[in-house]
């Protein structure tokens, strides 16, 4: 009986004590940082890879054969339009252009005879004193002398032609690079001397997407002001220092090469001090000319997976839900929304680690702040 009581005693403790555990309590909702997704008002700019290109390149070859005497520039110097770079033997052509010249004083003189010969003649035909037939011979010989003075005078003309071609000059004003050829050497037409490249103004090339250029084309058409020459196109040189001139759109490619699915652009930079040399390659900046109000959201309130990007929504009771979003361009670490979302909504910007689609949350608004370009780029 004792061993009875007993154990019913250890059971009614047992009981006692299970009822007397405290029960767990339900965890708190996670505390993440949210915004309202507001309209602020940002300038449009895209970023290129560009490569600059001389304004004028020439690759100065002879038009002549025969043997350089002379260089008279120092390479790599800055030279003037006309200024005399090389001299070829000029003995030969000097002689044909001699040659040339006796060759036009005999045809002047028998010119001169031809002509007194048909004027003595124009006087005598009418009395009769000489025949129609000698008429015809005197004017026929006139004419052939005449003829020849034209043909020896053109002979004169292209001896001295190539004469001047002995003394290679400067085209146009630039650097010249080394010279390709030594003195002494026999140059020909096919002989490259040296380059000579012009960089004040200077080009740069680069390629923009189908989508830039038609976006570019669509506000052209809504405007009928609106050029692409006129928007201001700043460049970063390879230092990462901002070149102080302002460039300006100046040729757009009539086709999209079909390969890249880009289109070929050049822009057009004063070049002064001839900081910017060709073949470089730089990045681009083109600016719209006006502000627009754009949707801003932080880069890091951005995820992605195989469906795209997306943002975590906070909805009704602080229930957190996933938003594919369509973005455009970047503004410093702020993304600009193209489709899904709209003014006001509230996004999840910091904790996204802790929370899935579904979840409830505790919202703690974050102080949202104007957007403000970075002005120095």
């Amino acid at each position: 009986m004792e061993m009875r009581l007993t154990g019913w005693v250890l059971s009614l403790l047992v009981l006692a004590g299970c009822s007397d555990a405290p029960q767990q309590s339900a965890a708190p909702p996670p505390s993440v940082q949210v915004m309202s997704v507001s309209s602020e008002q940002v300038r449009s700019r895209a970023e290129f890879v560009g490569r600059t290109q001389a304004f004028e390149d020439v690759n100065l070859q002879p038009q002549i054969s025969g043997q350089l005497l002379d260089r008279h520039f120092t390479e790599g110097q800055q030279v003037t339009e006309d200024m005399l770079l090389f001299t070829i033997d000029p003995a030969s052509f000097e002689a044909e252009v001699a040659q040339a010249n006796a060759v036009l004083k005999q045809a002047t003189a028998a010119r001169d005879a031809a002509v007194l010969n048909w004027q003595r003649g124009k006087r005598l035909h009418p009395d009769g004193m000489i025949s129609d037939n000698d008429m015809d011979e005197l004017t026929s010989r006139k004419l052939q002398a005449e003829a020849q003075v034209v043909q020896a005078r053109s002979g004169l003309d292209s001896a001295q032609l190539r004469l001047s071609y002995t003394e290679v000059k400067a085209p146009i004003a630039g650097r010249i690079s080394s010279a390709l050829v030594s003195t002494g050497d026999l140059v020909t037409p096919q002989t490259d001397l040296a380059t000579l490249v012009q960089a004040d103004p200077i080009y740069v090339l680069f390629q923009a997407s189908e989508r830039q250029m038609t976006a570019a084309r669509r506000i052209a058409m809504a405007d009928p002001q609106a050029e692409i020459g006129m928007l201001p196109v700043a460049m970063i040189l390879p230092d990462g220092q901002r070149f102080d001139q302002t460039g300006v759109i100046d040729y757009v490619d009539n086709r999209v090469d079909a390969a890249t699915g880009t289109i070929n652009l050049r822009v057009r930079f004063d070049n002064p001090q001839d900081l910017v040399v060709p073949g470089m390659y730089v990045n681009l900046e083109i600016s719209a000319p006006d502000d627009e109000a754009a949707l801003l959201i932080p880069q890091a309130a951005v995820q992605e997976d195989q469906q795209g990007r997306y943002v975590m929504l906070l909805g009704e009771g602080n229930t957190v839900n996933k938003r594919v979003v369509e973005l455009g361009e970047r503004f410093e670490v702020n993304w600009a929304v193209i489709a899904g979302l709209k003014e006001g909504d509230r996004i999840v910007v910091e904790g996204l680690q802790k929370i899935r689609p579904g979840a409830v949350v505790n919202p703690v608004e974050q102080e949202s702040k104007p957007f403000q370009p970075d002005t120095q780029r």
